[in-house]
């Protein structure tokens, strides 16, 4: 199958330090990933998004940093009876550890089987391509990812589960 950009388009860009062979199968799904327009039959899901999604810079969530949205995120989530792992935090003796880039920030779940990830975001900020990627693939695993950026949204989302 040859796959031609359209015109005026800005031609896909290989990865830094990689060089991608035009039409070969690596440079196709990087295609693909950038133009889900050209096919509608590949299309995954789209992670759930929050009603704040997008908020500009200038708006607060009431934190000052990811971290401590993280934080009172966990407390909260706990609090409603959900277990929380935080996918990144360090090594208890300083390392760092290692996680598949992308990967969201929070992974949630309570019985009966309700399982989400959660990525958090400040306002102004959205999601990395990686971030989207993986978002993609824990949806077409059939997995629920919510992008939130506010405590107030997520809390919604959780008592949507929940219900």
């Amino acid at each position: 199958m040859e796959v031609h950009a359209p015109r005026g388009a800005d031609p896909v860009q290989p990865p830094r330090g990689a060089a991608l062979t035009p039409y070969d199968d690596a440079w196709l799904r990087e295609y693909r990933r950038r133009h889900t327009h050209l096919f509608p039959e590949e299309q995954a899901p789209a992670p759930a998004r929050a009603p704040g999604a997008g908020l500009p810079r200038s708006a607060s969530n009431g934190y000052v940093s990811e971290a401590a949205f993280q934080a009172a995120a966990v407390r909260e989530l706990e609090a409603m009876g959900w277990t929380v792992w935080q996918m990144y935090l360090g090594s208890a003796r300083g390392g760092s550890v290692w996680t598949t880039k992308g990967i969201p920030d929070l992974l949630a779940f309570r019985p009966p089987g309700t399982l989400v990830w959660l990525e958090l975001k400040q306002p102004g900020n959205v999601p990395s391509a990686a971030q989207l990627e993986r978002h993609a693939e824990l949806c077409a695993a059939g997995l629920r990812v919510a992008v939130v950026w506010t405590l107030p949204d997520l809390l919604a989302f959780a008592e949507e589960r929940t219900a």
